[in-house]
């Protein structure tokens, strides 16, 4: 029941923010969270956030689910496959959903070069369903210290959304689009994988 809650929140809220970019609304709001953020620009914010972009880059997530499902064969702990369809997921929904909105991206203040559409950020979907899996995980299998390696992983998944407005190329409205998205992705994966937890 709590989990059918809190997904209907969500997903409440990703559809507040679908008709709020798709009708140009969040203007004021996405200005006033970049001026922000962009306050903090120096060189080392600068290469710090193209650092924290790259982790949740297509490619460097790719490398990691190779690893996963390497080990997770070797081993045999099919637990570790919502990191894998969690990824996958991410990719196609996020590229459909992208293609509906078709939202342009703010170039004109981007301090690196990204294609294709805006809405939602394709790195806070796969930040928080590809990590935000592996903080499941370590709540379930509930490791030495997982309390705070999955408070460092969170804090992470919110610096990804953060670099994406800082470097220019998504807005504030595209992130949270992107996280409540996920966020339901997310959980019902979670939901179906269950059984295969510690197994």
């Amino acid at each position: 029941m709590k989990k059918k809650i809190i997904m209907l929140v969500l997903a409440c809220l990703f559809i507040l923010d679908f008709v709020l970019v798709s009708t140009s609304k969040v203007s004021f709001f996405d200005d006033a969270v970049y001026r922000a953020v962009i306050s903090l620009k120096s060189d080392f914010f600068t290469v710090f956030f193209k650092g924290i972009t790259f982790l949740a880059s297509t490619e460097f997530i790719i490398i990691l689910n190779i690893f996963i499902i390497i080990y997770m064969v070797v081993k045999k702990k099919f637990g570790l496959s919502i990191i894998v369809i969690s990824s996958l997921s991410s990719s196609l929904i996020n590229n459909l959903v992208k293609f509906l909105v078709k939202r342009d991206r703010p170039l004109d203040i981007a301090l690196i070069k990204e294609t294709f559409y805006s809405f939602p950020s394709g790195h806070a979907m796969i930040s928080l369903l590809f990590y935000g899996s592996i903080i499941y995980l370590l709540n379930q299998y509930k490791p030495k210290n997982y309390k705070i390696l999955s408070f460092v992983i969170g804090i992470f998944i919110l610096l990804v959304g953060i670099s994406r407005i800082y470097l220019g190329v998504h807005f504030a409205s595209d992130i949270i689009g992107g996280y409540l998205l996920s966020g339901i992705i997310l959980i019902t994966l979670a939901s179906i994988t269950k059984k295969y937890i510690k197994g």
